[in-house]
């Protein structure tokens, strides 16, 4: 799914809506020492509840630990990414920032397990037995059918703002039939899950988010559902009988005429803001700085598409600012006024498809991920990034490749056994001077890096400003086996299907000259069939554009 210009966007929110499945490989661990089943089992059969094994910062991963009782056992920051762990006792386990994304815990005891900031993507956890643990992790894709999560501890943690809401993150996830009767999940976040027929009964589920959300058949008595939001959600069936809706959102929610016996709906569906663009505004979320994407002078390429779309309407145009990181979607098109009660923003122009905290509109433009190097330093024959590794072995080996980590060309450096040479860059950084930009625009230009692997638009863009050097840049071209390519569409609220509607009938009649905005800011266009596109670019932003920071 970075700081500064392109702080989260196409990165960040790339990173986290696509690349999620991709789990690090054991070579990926350094400082982490890798244990076998049989070292495992020993290190827990010489140890008791009262004095368990210390198996901090340990890679288990892929291994078989299938039953295994590890009778309490210190597994903080541990590494279990694809272990087989059906059955295994975890109960009363420290499990704080372990790794067990695709893991398989069905059936596995975890009752009081420490849970925090845990990584459980695409774990298995059906039958698992939850109950009493404290869970603050990321369970985006998990299968929790049948699980136990009764009186679980997963309200968010409010100690930590300045990291983000930390909360437990469930989206996407099976829970059907799962218990969480008596558990405190506010805060969590629910979109895109199935919890048809689950048993919420009682569970404090207050602030949660429920957009898309499957709630068919659950049992939702009694349950403190106070402020939270529900658009896209499914109530068919089920029971809602005292559940407090109290403050709580509704945009095209289902269900809701049969419900009996619920506080708060009357007040609250009377309170929902009218329909985007209602008073011929077109307000949208970006970040006040943000190149090649916005920024608060509108020199961005996001910023002339927004000014095309409200000239094609004839609306004004006004931007809600807030700077691409965590909670970047929850404090503007989720986010409302306190005054007016309305939505603070409407549209956010830059998400891949298929992100999960909007419904996205049909992309309107496909790219890629690049290499850029620069001129007259003996690397002018690399016109496809394959023509790379077809230098000369010394010549290949005194290179310098600078990237961002957890990226597709992370994965093909590893893949092409170039990884001792990475200088590692990180998307996002508590410096707000720092910029992904500037790995092409500085330390390219300058010498510090040799070949620089970036998202397609930043590298077009600041291989405009790199100076003194004059920087090539290659796209990658669509890969079976590394996905470099990304479409890009925009993103409105679910539910609201007429105003996502309009936007798409938008791009449609004004994509030619959304691509020769494009263009102008040099960024890589494909086209359906993954070919790169040759786009005469808008004359009036050539002229006037203002590449780089």
């Amino acid at each position: 799914m970075s700081s500064g210009p392109g702080r989260l966007h196409a990165i960040g929110l790339i990173m986290a809506a696509v690349l999620l499945p991709r789990l690090p490989s054991a070579a990926e661990w350094p400082g982490y020492e890798k244990l076998t089943r049989e070292q495992v089992v020993a290190a827990v059969a010489k140890t008791s509840v009262s004095a368990p094994a210390d198996l901090y910062s340990r890679n288990l991963s892929g291994l078989d630990l299938s039953g295994v009782d590890f009778k309490g056992a210190n597994l903080a920051a541990a590494v279990l990414n694809r272990s087989n762990l059906a059955g295994a006792n975890l109960s009363r386990c420290n499990l704080t920032v372990s790794f067990a994304e695709g893991a398989n815990l069905a059936n596995a005891n975890l009752q009081g397990a420490m849970m925090f900031a845990m990584q459980l993507q695409g774990a298995n956890l059906k039958g698992a037995n939850l109950s009493g643990a404290r869970l603050i992790g990321d369970l985006r894709r998990a299968n929790l059918e049948q699980a136990v999560l009764a009186k679980v501890d997963g309200a968010a943690d409010m100690k930590n703002q300045s990291m983000g809401l930390m909360r437990a993150n469930i989206v996407s996830a099976n829970l059907r039939g799962a218990d969480l009767s008596g558990s405190d999940f506010s805060r969590a976040d629910f979109s895109f899950s199935d919890l048809s027929g689950a048993n919420l009964a009682g569970a404090k589920l207050s602030g949660a988010e429920f957009s898309g959300t499957e709630l068919r058949g659950a049992n939702l008595a009694g349950a403190d559902l106070s402020g939270s939001n529900f658009i896209d959600t499914d109530f068919t069936g089920a029971n809602l009988a005292d559940a407090n809706f109290t403050a709580a959102v509704f945009r095209g929610a289902r269900g809701l005429d049969q419900a009996k016996g619920a506080r708060g709906l009357p007040v609250q569906v009377a309170q929902q803001s009218p329909p985007a663009g209602d008073d011929r505004v077109l307000r949208v979320c970006e970040d006040p700085n943000n190149l090649p994407f916005s920024n608060r002078a509108g020199e961005g390429f996001e910023n002339k598409i927004a000014e095309l779309l409200a000239r094609e309407l004839g609306w004004t145009l006004e931007y809600t600012w807030f700077p691409q990181r965590m909670g970047f979607i929850r404090n503007t098109l989720r986010g409302r006024d306190p005054d007016s009660n309305r939505f603070k923003c409407d549209l956010v122009l830059g998400v891949p498809v298929g992100f999960e905290l909007a419904s996205t509109t049909k992309p309107y433009y496909r790219s890629t991920y690049a290499l850029a190097y620069a001129k007259g330093k003996g690397l002018d024959s690399v016109t496809v990034p394959e023509g790379l590794l077809r230098l000369e072995p010394s010549k290949l080996k005194s290179l310098k490749l600078g990237v961002f980590g957890q990226s597709p060309p992370a994965d093909w450096l590893l893949k092409h056994r170039l990884f001792d040479q990475v200088v590692s860059y990180q998307p996002q950084s508590g410096d707000p001077e720092r910029y992904p930009g500037e790995m092409v625009e500085k330390d390219l230009a300058s010498g510090a890096i040799d070949v620089a692997f970036v998202w397609g638009p930043i590298a077009g863009y600041f291989a405009k400003s790199a100076s003194p050097a004059t920087v090539t840049v290659v796209p990658f071209q669509p890969d079976p086996e590394i996905q470099f390519d990304f479409r890009i569409a925009m993103g409105v609220r679910f539910g609201e299907r007429d105003w996502k509607d309009r936007i798409e009938r938008l791009i449609d009649a004004n994509r030619p000259r959304i691509q020769a905005i494009l263009a102008a800011y040099g960024v890589p266009q494909l086209d359906d069939e993954g070919r790169i596109m040759s786009v005469p670019a808008d004359p009036s932003l050539t002229r006037g554009a203002k590449p780089g920071k």
